[in-house]
């Protein structure tokens, strides 16, 4: 028997303006509402993903509604309660175009919030340092009484030159100069984000998120060793955190427009079961090209909105059998076919 109820679909697209105003569609198979297809690409990649909502028949003020940079919402479920499927900002507003009988309009919407233009210099911090600084200053030295020594002759009774010295008092008047003073002074400087050693890998990816006000929504680090040196953040924000990331044998990526940290080998809090009446078509097997001993299988299944990276899937067919998990996928929906398309891969 399969495991997925597949009656009764229902689509939801919802977009918020920055002013807080809402607009909901909403789709199901009972030609009472608005009729809409879309496609969610998902992907263990730190880049998010863009994807497509199609709307049929709108009215001039609904279609004029949807506009560029606005927060939006996509939910599906076999039933009448909401499950998330992506949200994102849309990215591109499709121009409505008729063939005579409906009017067809494409939304596109990026996955989540996109970090990849964060520039470096956004992990830039203010730093205080002492520095030399020279001036040139007006000295002016006061007058003065100075006593003087005079040099003179006389002859004596022999008839020589003989020297003498005597004494007087003459003023010196006061004098003006230039005199280059050095002095120590307080300077602001920018320098690179820095952490002592020490830190672990968790708190310089939190740190460097923070600074580069890049929002992750979970992080589950398969480990968290401690740096044995001081580290400092050169690069682009996104770019560095997937590199720590790495190092901690987990993975930045987006999850149902969340951006997160996740360990591919943490143990799964559930399960999805497929079995082969949930299975559409035959799985189907590819061979690493980097490991041929490793592989991914493909299945495709009626829509199940749980699905995304990483999700566990336990496989009951007679052609496959045993726990994967979710490495990407796709969900699609063409107004009558709601399906899940996704790569999985052997777990543990």
């Amino acid at each position: 028997m399969s495991t997925i109820k597949t009656e009764n679909p229902h689509v939801w697209f919802q977009a918020v303006k920055s002013s807080g105003q809402k607009l909901t569609l909403q789709s199901s198979l009972d030609y009472k509402s608005y009729p809409m297809g879309f496609e969610v690409n998902f992907s263990n990649s730190s880049t998010p993903a863009d994807n497509t909502v199609t709307l049929y028949n709108l009215s001039d003020t609904h279609q004029n509604f949807f506009q560029k940079d606005e927060k939006c919402y996509l939910y599906f479920n076999w039933g009448s309660s909401k499950k998330l499927i992506c949200e994102g900002y849309i990215s591109k507003v499709g121009i409505g175009q008729s063939d005579g009988v409906n009017t067809t309009m494409t939304l596109t919407f990026t996955e989540g919030t996109d970090y990849s233009n964060v520039a470096a210099r956004s992990l830039k911090v203010s730093k205080k340092v002492q520095k030399n600084k020279y001036k040139t200053v007006t000295v002016t030295t006061p007058g003065k009484y100075v006593r003087k020594r005079e040099h003179y002759y006389s002859i004596n009774k022999k008839g020589k030159r003989v020297g003498h010295y005597r004494y007087h008092t003459v003023y010196v008047k006061p004098k003006t100069k230039k005199k280059r003073v050095k002095t120590r002074v307080t300077a602001t400087t920018t320098v690179n984000l820095a952490f002592r050693k020490g830190k672990t890998y968790k708190q310089i990816i939190q740190g460097v998120a923070s600074q580069a006000n890049i929002k992750i929504a979970k992080i589950d680090l398969a480990k968290n060793p401690v740096m044995k040196k001081s580290y400092t953040a050169k690069g682009k924000p996104l770019t560095l955190l997937a590199k720590l990331a790495t190092k901690c044998s987990s993975v930045l990526t987006y999850e149902k427009g969340k951006l997160v940290i996740v360990n591919p080998k943490a143990k799964k809090k559930a399960w999805i079961t497929i079995t082969d009446k949930d299975l559409i078509n035959p799985p189907t097997y590819s061979e690493d090209d980097t490991d041929s001993s490793s592989g991914s299988w493909e299945i495709t299944t009626p829509l199940i909105p749980e699905i995304t990276t990483f999700s566990g899937i336990k496989m009951d067919s007679k052609w496959l059998s045993g726990k994967f998990y979710v490495s990407a996928g796709q969900h699609t929906f063409d107004g009558d076919s709601p399906q899940t398309v996704c790569t999985i891969k052997n777990y543990g």
